[in-house]
């Protein structure tokens, strides 16, 4: 037994229109899940910036004053005398140094390179000219980039920043004499273990927990601080977008798609240089999107149900509506006999069934498949002559026939692109599609013949009987514009030409 047979033309239909619901559902569903995944990231993606960039003025406000207190230093009259003071330069640097615990060491040096002054008297008398601060801080302001300091990372304490993985901030300035001489310089290296522990206070601070990973990159793409995998490594990411655009974007990698947000830490200003250094927040994409799984639950159940409830609506209408055409066509009809009966049927409604020509349905059926009627055509509007004493004498057994007869004769002398039409009674309408100048004369031939083949006379079940026709002729688009137009006139042709007729029928009697 066939599957068509078991669930019949509703089922399938219904099926049918289930799976279209379906599809579309899935399609809108797939573009409201993709508009709301953009709508999560950039929404995140803001948040996440606007976390980067408290990182990012933290460290600025950092350096700001780091520098401010170095180049106010530099003033101090401590260090501008000479001979120098050594005992009164140290006090002064140990006061900042305690103010400021962020300064691991503080010191004096001469323009010689040797260090007159230092807090805790570390590396007195050493030469530093050598130090990257050194020549910088004699020209002006300088903040030297995160770096390891090889001597003081043995002599100082791990609480002031020691130890093997001490890195530091050089800052210097210019110390410079009663005569405005430049006579030293005044450097400050601050632990880098300051910025760890901004990191740390703002990821306690964070609205997410796990709070995102901060990173800072320097200008040469060195991952200055960050997770320990990544810290002293070329950073493999990209850099913040263009102005103008979003400070964040996806990133792809091999590992789990990652949320980056980016700010600059580091911009400088009139007073000292910048670092170039740029703070990166990161977040896990999946975690970002976790909400989508249930939003994407809730329109695949939906989708589902939109899907059921239509095809279950469109397979109990189509069943409804198959019984109703089995009830009217016959029971056990299916496919192709179901097919060729309803085409028996609209071929019923378009046809006259006692002649076989086109009906009005049927004309305005043709009608509309001739596209290019109103450009040549002519209508001819017939009407019988002496058919009611036909009906009247011989019954309408040879009414029939006549009728029957015309429209033979009609099918044989007409072209397979031509319209007969009964309109009712003993009143037919020809139209034939063509040249203008050429259908007039065809169509009164056609209206000629008609009439000459009943004055001869035709066999009928009470004997050969005679009798005429009237025609009107119309021409488009010579005559007319449109068809009912033409048939207007053609008709108002006819009544014209039957009052002549009997006017001189009149006369003649």
């Amino acid at each position: 037994m066939r599957l068509r047979d078991v669930f019949g033309s509703g089922w399938r239909h219904g099926l049918a229109v289930g799976a279209i619901c379906a599809v579309v559902g899935l399609a809108g569903s797939a573009l409201l899940l993709h508009a709301e995944r953009d709508r999560l990231l950039a929404e995140d993606g803001a948040r996440l910036a606007d976390y980067a960039r408290v990182m990012a003025q933290r460290l600025d406000s950092g350096l700001v004053e780091w520098a401010h207190d170095v180049g106010l230093m530099a003033r101090f009259e401590a260090f501008s005398r000479q001979p120098p003071e050594p005992a009164m330069a140290r006090r002064l640097m140990e006061d900042l140094q305690t103010r400021s615990p962020t300064f691991a060491w503080i010191g004096f040096a001469g323009v010689d390179g040797r260090v007159i002054a230092a807090t805790g008297g570390l590396l007195e008398g050493v030469d530093v000219a050598a130090r990257p601060w050194f020549a910088p801080g004699l020209k002006g302001l300088h903040l030297g980039d995160v770096h390891p300091a090889a001597l003081l990372a043995r002599l100082l304490p791990a609480a002031q920043g020691g130890g093997a993985d001490a890195y530091f901030v050089d800052a210097a300035a210019p110390v410079h004499g009663e005569d405005g001489r430049v006579i030293g310089v005044i450097a400050g290296h601050l632990t880098w273990r300051w910025a760890e522990s901004v990191r740390r206070e703002i990821s306690r601070l964070s609205p997410w927990q796990p709070a995102p990973t901060l990173l800072v990159v320097g200008a040469d793409r060195t991952v200055l601080l960050g997770p320990e995998r990544l810290r002293g490594k070329p950073w493999a990411g990209a850099m913040p977008p263009g102005p103008g655009l979003p400070a964040w974007r996806e990133a792809e990698g091999e590992g789990p798609a990652l949320l980056q947000a980016f700010a600059n830490a580091d911009e400088g200003g009139s007073d000292r240089p910048a670092l170039g250094w740029v703070v990166v927040a990161e977040r896990d994409t999946a975690t970002i999107l976790a909400s989508l799984w249930g939003f994407a639950l809730w329109l695949g159940l939906g989708t589902l149900v939109l899907a059921g409830v239509g095809g279950a609506l469109a397979g109990r209408n189509a069943h409804r509506f198959g019984g109703a055409v089995q009830r009217v066509l016959g029971e056990g009809r299916t496919g192709p006999e179901l097919e060729a009966r309803l085409l028996q049927l609209r071929d019923q409604a378009w046809h006259d069934p006692l002649t076989g020509l086109l009906n009005r349905a049927g004309l305005a059926a043709w009608a509309a498949g001739q596209p290019g009627l109103a450009a040549g055509a002519a209508v001819v509007v017939l009407d019988l002559d002496g058919f009611k004493p036909v009906n009247d004498r011989h019954g309408h057994a040879a009414g029939d026939a006549v009728l029957q007869a015309i429209g033979a004769w009609l099918r044989r002398h007409l072209r397979d692109g031509d319209a007969a039409v009964r309109l009712g009674g003993d009143e037919f309408l020809l139209c034939l599609p063509g040249r203008p100048e050429r259908v007039g004369e065809a169509a009164a031939g056609i209206a000629a013949g008609l009439d000459a083949m009943l004055r001869a006379g035709l066999d009928t079940p009470a004997g050969r009987v005679a009798l005429g026709c009237s025609a009107g002729v119309a021409v488009m688009p010579r005559d007319a514009a449109t068809l009912d137009a033409a048939i207007g006139l053609a008709d108002a042709a006819l009544y014209e030409t039957k009052r002549n007729r009997a006017a001189r029928e009149r006369t003649l009697s």
